[in-house]
């Protein structure tokens, strides 16, 4: 990442930090992260640094955040489109 994405996203991590620690609730989280237009990739690295946790773990909280419903049924259609492709193989 370059060092404005980077300072960018440190600074979301700070204010999503007082959410977090109000309730350490990831779907809260993921509602103000939505609400303030922290979406995607950016999203899911401010839930990594918030909550101190594996990118893995990270992206699960984004994608199962019912907030994030969109997201989820997008990254479905496309690990289906993958799987399908390789079918074709």
């Amino acid at each position: 990442m370059d060092a404005e994405r980077t300072a960018r996203i440190a600074e979301l991590a700070a204010t999503a930090g007082r959410v977090w620690a109000e309730n350490h609730d990831g779907a809260a989280l993921q509602a103000f992260l939505k609400e303030i237009g922290c979406d995607g990739v950016d999203a899911v690295m401010v839930t990594r640094q918030v909550v101190g946790c594996s990118l893995g773990e990270a992206q699960e909280m984004f994608l199962t955040a019912p907030c994030r419903a969109a997201e989820l049924a997008s990254h479905n259609a496309f690990m289906e489109g993958l799987e399908r492709a390789q079918g074709d193989l």
